[in-house]
């Protein structure tokens, strides 16, 4: 798809023309290819999921973005593409605030919020994440330029050798995230949402850590849509406390735990996270 300015927006759409619409937002250092680990669950509940790559991150052009709320720009002209009213938008991980800025800024095209594993707000407290995850996210919040460029630097290794990049990308994870991730189809869509994410290079990622660790500019408890939150007591690659303070922060959300799920291994709870959508929604 194309802005204004001519500039493109990439997007990867699952599912029938006319089915339920769901906008995704994917995840940080994560692509629109993300999508496609939701196709059958789609299918099975009749949802017609559509992601966009953020500026910058995987085919999309770069756009400057000051804050997170920015990003609804690319997200109402997406759905104006697809001729969608409305959609259900879920987002996964890091695209979990992007997700909630569409909810509180944009919400007459928002029927509904649904965040999987969401990170949250920078001032939050990042007890329960791993020791490397913290200290990305502590380098991030000083040089963002230069935790997109670590994290570039990890793509490159993932496609000279994915197997190399797979043991040290999930060294700190729990035991349920490295069964998940150990599978030959979610292990190779793990590998080629990464360096998809990092195909124009590190700037989109980039351009994503500094609107994430700086205040994001809108309030969660504007959000006035149904909300759910979904999040893995073993996560701890995003903790289990960030899902809590989402769901105390937005008036009436509800907060599901899944005991026993990481932060990948709760993709595996997907067809029971989305089937709400289902019958909560008509198509836009």
């Amino acid at each position: 798809m194309t802005r204004d300015d001519g500039s493109v927006i990439a997007v990867e759409v699952v599912g029938e023309p006319d089915a339920v619409p769901v906008l995704l937002c994917h995840g940080l250092a994560d692509s629109r290819l993300s999508a496609r680990s939701f196709s059958a669950v789609a299918a099975e509940l009749g949802l017609r999921v559509i992601a966009p790559d953020r500026p910058g991150t995987g085919g999309t052009d770069l756009r400057r973005l000051r804050r997170v709320p920015d990003w609804t720009r690319d997200a109402a002209l997406v759905l104006d593409r697809l001729r969608v009213g409305s959609a259900a938008v879920v987002g996964v991980s890091g695209g979990g605030p992007f997700a909630a800025a569409c909810a509180a800024a944009i919400p007459g095209r928002v029927t509904s919020l649904t965040l999987i594993a969401p990170l949250g707000a920078p001032q939050w407290p990042t007890d329960g994440m791993a020791p490397g995850e913290r200290m990305s996210l502590s380098l991030a919040r000083q040089v963002p330029g230069f935790g997109g460029w670590f994290l570039g630097r990890l793509a490159a290794l993932a496609r000279a050798n994915p197997a190399l990049f797979l043991r040290i990308a999930t060294s700190e994870m729990p035991g349920s995230d490295r069964r998940a991730i150990g599978q030959p189809g979610l292990r190779d869509a793990f590998v080629a949402n990464y360096t998809e994410a990092f195909r124009q290079g590190s700037q989109g990622v980039a351009q994503d850590l500094r609107v994430l660790t700086r205040p994001w500019g809108f309030r969660l408890d504007a959000i006035s849509v149904p909300a759910s939150i979904h999040h893995g007591d073993a996560d701890n690659t995003v903790p289990l406390q960030h899902a809590r303070r989402y769901a105390a922060a937005i008036p009436g959300a509800r907060l599901r735990v899944h005991p026993g799920h990481g932060h990948f291994s709760i993709i595996a709870a997907a067809r029971e996270i989305l089937a709400p959508l289902a019958g909560a929604a008509g198509p836009g």
